[in-house]
């Protein structure tokens, strides 16, 4: 994605000792009521493609905003935005956590990860930008559990598929990996020790294996997994559990009941997720 640039321009001035005082009590008011003015307008947030004329992704905005111990990422900012470059706008109201954005190797696709609420518990949601629309959000994990799913990191491997490391809320605290292939994401599996409670994830990849950093119990770990082990093993495609297509392929008509070239959106209800309720906690 192109990085923004910040140019400033700085000149040399001099001032009489009254005007740099005056000067200084004018910039003191004017912070102060734009602190005002600050607290109280909407607190407001976004995730949404910035698209060329042909549909391409350019970039992928995210901004978000805190208010007070409540952090938003998700509700709308730019008036006028068409919804199909709008993702998961209802995430704040559902308690979804931070998103986690990376961008595909050769294809430029974004994809985007985040601990998503589904009125029980947190469960770990993707998305991807196919054609000119966003293409989700879905689940990685189709099982259902009752734990929070907590903290995705993303990564690609060398054929420039996704990676997906988090951690579950279990009992006993463990770290989680799946792998999309085929249009399909790998069944989860469990890499870390079922006995020493682990958190906080991270993932990289060196060759044809998943290096994954996580904290525990006794200290940090660093975990190498071989990708190929984890891939062997995938939901199937039947019509009930049939995972999101393969990148820039665009659904057939009526693919899980919704017309072709509409936005999927789990606000406030999407089949992955069931009946969501607001929850009141987030996953980062």
């Amino acid at each position: 994605m192109p990085t923004s640039r910040r140019e400033v321009a700085v000149k040399s001035t001099q001032h009489a000792p009254e005007s740099v005082f005056i000067r200084q009590r004018l910039t003191l008011a004017s912070l102060t009521a734009a602190l005002l003015a600050w607290g109280a307008a909407p607190a407001l947030a976004e995730v949404s493609v910035i698209a060329d004329s042909h549909g391409r992704p350019v970039r992928t905005l995210v901004v978000g905003e805190s208010r007070g111990a409540q952090r938003l990422y998700w509700s709308p900012v730019r008036r006028g935005v068409d919804s199909r470059f709008l993702l998961n706008p209802g995430g704040d109201r559902m308690g979804d956590g931070a998103p986690i954005v990376g961008v595909q190797p050769g294809t430029r696709q974004p994809w985007v990860i985040w601990a998503a609420g589904d009125g029980h518990d947190l469960e770990i949601a993707f998305a991807t930008w196919s054609q000119d629309r966003w293409d989700g959000p879905r689940r990685v994990d189709r099982s259902d559990n009752n734990f929070d799913d907590l903290n995705p990191r993303l990564a690609f491997d060398s054929h420039g598929r996704p990676v997906v490391a988090w951690w579950r809320k279990e009992p006993v605290p463990r770290i989680y990996l799946s792998v999309y292939r085929d249009g399909a994401w790998a069944v989860p599996l469990a890499i870390s020790d079922a006995t020493i409670p682990s958190w906080l994830p991270s993932v990289r990849i060196q060759g044809s294996q998943a290096v994954v950093t996580f904290h525990t119990s006794r200290g940090q770990t660093v975990l190498y997994q071989e990708l190929s082990e984890v891939a062997t093993r995938r939901y199937g495609n039947g019509p009930l559990d049939g995972p999101v297509p393969p990148p820039d392929a665009f659904p057939s008509d009526g693919d899980d009941g919704e017309e072709r070239g509409k936005t999927r959106s789990c606000s406030p209800t999407c089949s992955d997720f069931g009946s969501q309720k607001p929850i009141d906690r987030h996953g980062d």
